[in-house]
């Protein structure tokens, strides 16, 4: 019998077995084996417990993602969730068309914006890891030769590859240009040599001032070492060999048929936007012409995750370099946006910014992640190395406070998610936030046309002609329909001018950029000011390039003509006074390269008409 139990168990084969076996010892192999059953059964006991109660949050945060999505209007979102490399959760929510009913799934493509901006120095890690003559502190002049000029010979001849990286050249972010489009018919090279006329706004490497030229810059960078372009080796290094199959680049000239419609929200009803508009990325692609999915953003995070690694394991870009973009660079960016207690119920603070990445702390883990804008696409993607987590959200719009409120909702609640810890936003507070923490200031609702009125002595013709600067192109004012003035700026910017006063005016954009100034959320009009001498002759424009700082100046006609045939670089206006003259209530501060150019002007008109 002790043998035939020994067989049974599979210990031994009596038949053959030379061993004598005592009752005790059977009696142990058979507690053992009851153990060992005991133990299996836990095992899959606990196993089963946790997939019950991961898919039970799961159900929870879908619910929370669905009534955010509801109270906030949100037309199409969709989330990608990573842990321990693999994909928890990928979704779509609320429509990519809702003119046509289409839904939004996790396949569906839409606009990263910023995020954009990792793959450019994922890129650059990739090709310097591979040349020994190459570092993150090769200079940029080096590489483009002496042709290649920024504002002033320090930053000529000093920026470096990280530094444009970073955002620490000190040169604004000049947004109102990428706003309307560059002509379509301007090459990346061709951009690159304007930024010499883009004036900086600090001392070189002293402050962080975020710059999408920067990374145009990084990516025309990418092209001359290479000699392909910056589309092909992202796609070739880091799509293809992510399997990133479904995700491109909205300027490919492929079409914008598949790309999820954009939307604002208009007196609380949704809109659709002109899908042209994402055109105006070009030529700054490297800083935020990518579209994707859900689905393939979980494998561009566990890509990082990884550490450089693809899902079949092999290197794809060598972890020193990759690392190397997650370091700090510049200190403590947006710090307005930081959440801290005892206001807040949580802490979550950017400490610096890297390379493409921005470094956090949320919750006490440490977070790597970047947002991302484009039109009115909104996403966010947040790492946590440290747990082996991820996360990406993106939305369609609207182009307000709501869209965004959204997007950070969603993302902080999938965090608390990931990292295992009781949520501090619920069904109630991710519609009212950020209250009841802090006041939110009032949503302000679209307005109606405003009625064009002419309530100033001067005439129409005083303001029409072209006026232009060596940075940021030129500006059209022309008459419309016999009764309108109106300005034209850039490749979609047009719109319907008026005046505040014989030099001030006001502008709201018309045609496919109307909602920059008048949806829910934004309906400020656009502010500028026409230059006169003391005898009313119009010799320039003062006019916002840079939403955050005072005006530039574009100069009219034969004047700016003259500057650019010149070898001089354009006057460009960037003090706390207007620089015009004419009126009592105007603050005189005229420089003396207007002073020059406007006696030129005086002079050319003078013989000219005699």
């Amino acid at each position: 019998m002790d043998f035939v139990v020994l067989e049974k168990i599979g210990f031994l084969n009596w038949k053959c077995s030379k061993y004598v076996v005592s009752a005790m010892e059977i009696f142990c192999l058979r507690k053992f084996h009851h153990m060992l059953i005991l133990v299996i059964i836990q095992v899959v006991f606990v196993i089963y417990t946790e997939g019950e109660y991961l898919n039970d949050q799961l159900k929870e945060f879908e619910q929370f993602v669905k009534h955010t999505v509801k109270c906030r209007n949100i037309p199409g979102l969709a989330v990608s969730l990573v842990k321990d490399g693999d994909v928890l959760f990928s979704r779509g929510y609320g429509f990519s068309d809702i003119a046509k009913g289409t839904k939004a799934t996790e396949h569906t493509h839409f606009c990263i914006g910023s995020l954009t901006k990792a793959f450019t120095s994922t890129l650059l890690a990739d090709i310097l890891s591979k040349d020994n003559n190459l570092t993150w502190n090769t200079r940029i002049r080096d590489l483009l030769g002496p042709s290649f000029e920024l504002s002033d010979k320090l930053r000529t001849d000093h920026v470096t590859i990280q530094d444009i990286l970073s955002h620490r050249i000190g040169t604004p972010s000049n947004f109102h240009p990428l706003l309307v489009g560059f002509p379509g018919n301007l090459s990346r090279a061709e951009l690159v040599k304007k930024l010499q006329y883009m004036p900086a706004q600090s001392e070189f490497r002293t402050k962080f001032h975020y710059s999408n030229y920067m990374y145009l810059l990084a990516g025309h960078v990418a092209e001359v070492i290479t000699g392909e372009s910056w589309e092909k080796l992202v796609a070739d290094r880091l799509f293809n060999r992510l399997s990133m199959r479904s995700t491109g680049f909205v300027d490919n000239g492929l079409g914008l048929g598949s790309i999820a419609v954009p939307y604002v929200s208009k007196l609380g009803e949704l809109v659709a936007i002109d899908k042209e508009l994402l055109l105006t990325v070009t030529p700054s692609g490297p800083a935020g012409s990518i579209y994707s999915t859900a689905s393939d953003m979980a494998k561009w995070m566990l890509f990082h995750l990884k550490h450089g690694k693809n899902h079949h394991g092999t290197q794809v870009v060598d972890e020193k370099w990759l690392q190397d973009t997650y370091q700090s660079k510049m200190p403590h960016p947006f710090k307005e946006r930081d959440l801290t207690k005892p206001k807040y119920p949580v802490s979550d603070v950017t400490l610096s910014y890297d390379m493409g990445w921005m470094s956090s702390v949320y919750r006490g883990y440490r977070k790597l992640w970047h947002s991302g804008g484009i039109v009115t696409f909104i996403s966010q993607l947040w790492l946590f190395p440290d747990v082996n987590a991820g996360l990406f959200v993106t939305a369609s719009g609207p182009l307000s406070s709501q869209g965004s409120a959204a997007v950070k909702n969603i993302a902080a609640r999938a965090s608390d998610l990931l990292l295992g810890l009781e949520p501090w936003l619920n069904l109630s507070t991710t519609c009212t936030s950020p209250a009841p923490w802090e006041e939110p200031s009032p949503e302000q609702l679209a307005k109606p046309e405003v009625t064009y009125t002419w309530n100033i002595s001067r005439r129409y013709s005083d303001f029409i002609g072209i006026y232009g600067n060596m940075g940021f192109g030129s500006i059209t004012v022309y008459v419309e329909n016999e009764k309108n003035l109106m300005l034209k700026y850039g490749r979609f910017g047009k719109m319907k001018i008026l005046p505040v006063s014989d030099d001030d005016f006001i502008g709201y954009y018309v045609d496919k950029l109307w909602f920059v100034t008048n949806c829910d959320g934004n309906i400020n009009p656009i502010s500028f000011t026409f230059v006169s001498r003391s005898d009313n002759v119009v010799t320039g424009l003062l006019f916002p390039i840079d939403f955050h700082l005072n005006k530039t100046l574009f100069l009219k006609g034969s004047m700016y003509d003259s500057k650019r045939n010149s070898s001089h670089q354009p006057y460009i206006l960037y003090t706390s006074t207007a620089c015009y003259s004419g009126h009592a209530s105007t603050t005189r501060v005229i420089s003396l390269e207007v002073i020059v150019l406007s006696l030129c002007l005086y002079i050319d008109v003078h013989f000219r008409f005699r």
